[in-house]
């Protein structure tokens, strides 16, 4: 077991899936993490209920929940971005104000989004962006930041996508989630994703890449310390989450080994 108390590395709960979530939490406390990110995988989990057996656990072991990820991440281009706009208010009130309140429910900073998707009609930006706004209206009342994340099958999995939307909605407007192995996915470098979102990355999915596939931190051919380095000097100071899928690990002991990697580092 890895003792990451008063680190910045966490661990996602999605590398355990399909374990329940409740029992993937468990999973990441079992192995000494003190931050984790929660990928919720049922509408039921989104209730108060289910929410408070999640809390005490957390509360139980010293953990802080540091983010949350929707399940429903593959279905935003049609809640959001489609042609019938009062779709995309009705996704907030019915749907995703239940995600911000689970969210504030547990003490997590930040709530996950994927956005519009490349394999759907696009309806331009003056629109992709007054969604945002009305995504980031709806998170900030329940005291959650909204961070878009970039995702190689999304539009926001493309750098100069993201560079626009940064500048119009404006610096501080809008905040981000780099993730590694999804800027690789998709066939660009890190810095030009890093680039931007400039200073606006307030959550990190940490992992490394080799044979076309994602791999745990230093268990791929990624030049992790210099990409790290390059996150840093943009001024940021949260949490890097360990996230890979769980065909990309043997057993448990190498998420251990990844984490003692970053630990031994001073991340």
């Amino acid at each position: 077991m890895v003792t990451t108390e008063n680190s910045r590395i966490g661990l996602s709960s999605a590398c355990f899936y399909p374990k329940e979530t409740l029992e993937s939490i468990k999973e990441c406390i079992s192995l000494g993490f003190k931050n984790v990110e929660i990928f919720m995988n049922s509408f039921s989990e989104l209730e108060d209920d289910y929410l408070a057996r999640i809390a005490e656990v957390c509360n139980e072991n010293g953990v802080k929940i540091t983010s949350i990820h929707p399940f429903t991440s593959g279905f935003e281009y049609m809640y959001f971005f489609s042609a019938y706009k009062k779709r995309a208010r009705d996704s907030i009130d019915y749907f995703y104000k239940k995600y911000f309140h689970a969210a504030a429910y547990l003490g997590a900073d930040y709530f996950v989004f994927h956005g519009d998707a490349t394999r759907a009609p696009f309806f331009g930006m003056d629109n992709y962006c007054e969604v945002l706004a009305m995504l980031n209206e709806a998170a900030r009342y329940e005291g959650v930041t909204l961070a878009h994340e970039n995702v190689s099958t999304a539009r926001a999995g493309d750098p100069e996508f993201m560079r626009e939307v940064h500048e119009r909605l404006g610096e501080g407007n809008i905040k981000f989630v780099f993730d590694l192995k999804q800027t690789v996915r998709g066939g660009y470098e890190p810095g030009s994703m890093l680039d931007a979102m400039g200073n606006d990355i307030v959550h990190v999915h940490i992992n490394d890449w080799k044979d076309g596939e994602c791999r745990l931190p230093y268990a791929g051919e990624l030049d992790l310390d210099a990409i790290i380095s390059r996150i840093e000097s943009s001024g940021y100071t949260g949490k890097y989450i360990l996230e890979v899928y769980r065909k990309n690990f043997g057993d448990n002991s190498e998420i251990v080994k990844a984490a003692d990697e970053m630990r031994k580092r001073r991340y």
